[in-house]
């Protein structure tokens, strides 16, 4: 479990049975992607259990009422035009915050070495020049 309901309690000031924290840790896992036994980093748990805790304040008034919902954005009866969303409004704003700072969520960035933009600039026109015959013009 990545938290137990003494935690969840204490991060999210609801007291919730352990019927729920199932059902919680289940939409986290779905959620970000990877079950509780491949997770090894303190961080990720870190923040794994503060989502779950999230997600148990969220469905603290009815757990099922998650799994019912319809994701919908607006309904027009002139037409019956219905347009689906594009959120999952099945978890929690704040557990979807904290699912976004696991380490395999984070963006990744490949650092490059400057690109020279003039010397390309400079071998494109000789490459063109070249292509078109005029290359003894420079």
């Amino acid at each position: 479990m990545f938290a137990t309901i003494d935690e969840v309690s204490e991060i999210a000031g609801v007291s919730v049975d352990n019927a729920t924290l199932l059902k919680a840790q289940a939409i986290i896992e779905t959620a970000s992607g990877r079950p509780e036994e491949l997770v090894t980093d303190t961080t990720d748990l870190i923040w794994l259990k503060k989502a779950t805790a999230y997600q148990c304040a969220y469905m603290e008034e009815d757990p099922t009422t998650v799994f019912e919902q319809m994701n919908l954005e607006s309904v027009t009866q002139g037409e019956n035009k219905m347009v689906i969303g594009d959120k999952p409004i099945w978890l929690a704003p704040l557990a979807q915050r904290a699912i976004g700072n696991l380490s395999w969520r984070r963006s990744r960035m490949i650092e490059t070495e400057p690109f020279p933009y003039r010397k390309e600039l400079w071998r494109q026109d000789m490459q063109t020049a070249w292509m078109r015959d005029r290359w003894w013009n420079w």
